[in-house]
């Protein structure tokens, strides 16, 4: 799985603000190096970054988080199963999924 240690780092760190940030930036940090999925990482980074921008200094119920939570491992795995077709038509399915999910809205 591709992305999914992106999954593994809020859940073992309790996906706190502080846990979205630090995904967010290991995602842009690792568009450089990885060129070929830098539209995958710049989804996640722009979905982790709106946790962080909704929730920073706001209060944040568990149902919340939950929530939250959820719809980020749901882009995340869209995008994991996209990725590991191997094909260009089903990496771009992917991401057109994901980009529209995060159009027509973010929970919070």
């Amino acid at each position: 799985m591709l992305f999914n240690e992106f999954l593994t780092g809020l859940s073992q760190q309790g996906g706190s603000v502080r846990a979205y940030d630090k995904c967010a930036r290991e995602a842009r940090a690792r568009i450089a190096g990885e060129p070929e999925n830098a539209a995958a990482l710049h989804l996640i980074a722009y979905a982790a970054q709106h946790f962080v921008d909704a929730y920073d200094d706001q209060p944040l119920t568990v149902e919340m988080a939950a929530r939250e939570f959820d719809y980020f491992s749901e882009i995340v795995g869209i995008l994991d199963g996209g990725y590991s077709v191997g094909s260009a038509d089903a990496r771009v399915a992917a991401l057109n999924k994901v980009a529209q999910m995060l159009a027509s809205g973010l929970p919070s």
